[in-house]
Formats: structure tokens, C-alpha cells, sequence
């Protein structure tokens, strides 16, 4: 709309500019030509004065008059024309410009609902993939080192030395799983316990300040955990599975056909 308004106040000037020079170029020639033509016919009229010729002399200064009236009046009222023209013209054009504008308008609506739902498709698929991420590494904890079938076991069924040899088991298998994956380090690489110093552009997402924390660092403390980063991030590839809630596919073992229902 407002490109609309300003192609109309555009149109408009250029429409009434035009018109104008038009109705000047016009006019001037006119009055030269009707000046030229009234001075020979008043020529014309006073030698038929001088003649005797008194009809002839009154009929030539009557066309005479009637020039001049119509350089009056021509002229105002051919100004009435041409502003009526011009503006015919521009109501015309403005008119044809927006059956244009409202031609191509669905055309964009189209574009434009084509592009929000490819947009609400990608969105979707990111979200589903980013669900399936939030599972991954457990699902590779689960495929290699079986952690989610320890925390799904009633430990209460167990003696203590079964569940030690487990746990081990258990233990050593998560580990690989991480080192292959992540490759864990230590934030701050020292001893737990140890007094440090943080420095004034420490991150803090990185270190987690407790106790008595005031003022402006750097800070001295105790080491209480020495917090852990990902050296690597080399997790294995997606599976083709869409559905975001496996975390493990159940496995069975065939051991015959089954018998088809009649």
C-alpha cells in the first residue's frame, strides 16, 4: 500500500508537469498564430476603410474581435480541458496499477505460506532430531556398558558382592564408552582439595563459585570438584529410526515360525 501512495503522488506531478508544458507549448503557438493573423486582417480591414469598402472593412475587424475573444476565453477553458484530461489520466493509470499490485498479491501469499510451512517442516525435523540427541549418548551407554538395565534392576534381590562384580563390569564398559565419544578431562586440572586462585577472566560457565563470594576476583578457594569437559565430541552416527523415545530396540532371538492365524 504505501508503494502504491507513492507511485499515486508520483504519477500525479509527473501527469500535471506534463500537461502544463503541453498547454503552454500549445497555447504560445496559438496566440503567435492568431496574433499574426489578427494584425493582417486588421491590416486588411483599415485598407478597406480607405476604400470605401465599409462592409467588407466591418466584416474583417468582427473576425477581428472574435480572435481576441477567443485568445480570453479559449484559454481558460482549454485549462479547464487539460486538468480534467490530466486527471482522467492519472485516476486511469493509478487504477491499472493496482489491478497489478492485487494480481500479483496472491501470487506472494502463496510463496509466502510455501516458504512458513517448508519453515515449519525444517523446525519440526530439528526438533525431532534434537530429542533423538538427548538420547544418544545413553543409548550408546545402554548398547555397550547395558547402564540402564543396572538402574532398571532391584538391587534389593542381590548380594552385595554380586552387585561389586556387576558394577565393575558396568564401570569399565561406560568408561570406553565415554573415552571412545567424549574423552572426559578435568576442567582444573589439580587435585581436589588444593587451594587455588581464579583468575579475573575466569569462565563462568566453566567454574562454579560457592561459599563466601564477594567482591571482584581474582578469588582464592579450595578445589571441591575439578568438574569435567569434553575433549572430543565424536558421537556415532544417527540411526534411521525417527522414533525420539528408543533408546534401545528391543532384541529377539527367532527360534521357529510362529503359526498363522486362520
Amino acid at each position: 500500500m504505501d508503494l502504491l501512495k507513492t507511485y499515486s503522488r508520483r504519477s500525479f506531478l509527473l501527469i500535471f508537469f506534463f500537461m502544463l508544458l503541453l498547454f503552454i507549448l500549445i497555447h504560445v503557438a496559438f496566440y503567435l498564430k492568431i496574433d499574426n493573423i489578427s494584425e493582417k486582417v486588421s491590416v486588411l480591414a483599415q485598407a478597406n476603410a480607405d476604400a470605401g469598402l465599409f462592409e467588407q472593412s466591418e466584416s474583417a475587424f468582427e473576425i477581428v474581435t472574435v480572435l481576441k475573444k477567443f485568445i480570453y476565453y479559449g484559454i481558460p477553458i482549454s485549462a479547464v480541458i487539460f486538468v480534467i484530461s490530466g486527471i482522467l489520466l492519472w485516476l486511469f493509470l493509478r487504477s491499472f496499477v493496482r489491478k497489478q499490485v492485487k494480481n500479483l498479491a496472491p501470487a506472494s501469499g502463496k510463496k509466502e505460506i510455501k516458504t512458513v510451512s517448508k519453515s515449519k517442516m525444517v523446525n519440526k525435523e530439528k526438533e525431532l532430531n534434537d530429542r533423538r540427541l538427548f538420547l544418544h549418548l545413553l543409548s550408546a551407554l545402554q548398547k555397550d556398558g547395558r547402564l540402564v538395565d543396572f538402574f532398571s534392576e532391584d538391587l534389593g534381590l542381590y548380594e552385595d558382592s554380586q552387585i561389586g562384580v556387576a558394577v565393575r563390569n558396568i564401570h569399565e564398559s561406560c568408561k570406553k564408552v565415554l573415552d571412545k565419544y567424549l574423552e572426559p578431562v578435568a576442567v582444573i586440572d589439580k587435585a581436589e582439595g588444593d587451594e587455588i586462585t581464579i583468575p579475573e577472566n575466569f569462565d563462568p560457565g566453566a567454574i562454579k563459585l560457592t561459599g563466601n563470594v564477594t567482591g571482584e576476583p581474582p578469588f582464592r578457594g579450595i578445589l571441591r570438584h575439578k568438574g569435567w569437559q569434553a575433549k572430543k565430541i565424536d558421537m556415532p552416527t544417527l540411526s534411521s529410526n525417527l522414533d525420539s523415545k528408543i533408546i534401545a530396540p528391543a532384541e529377539v532371538e527367532i527360534v521357529s515360525n510362529a503359526p498363522s492365524e486362520s
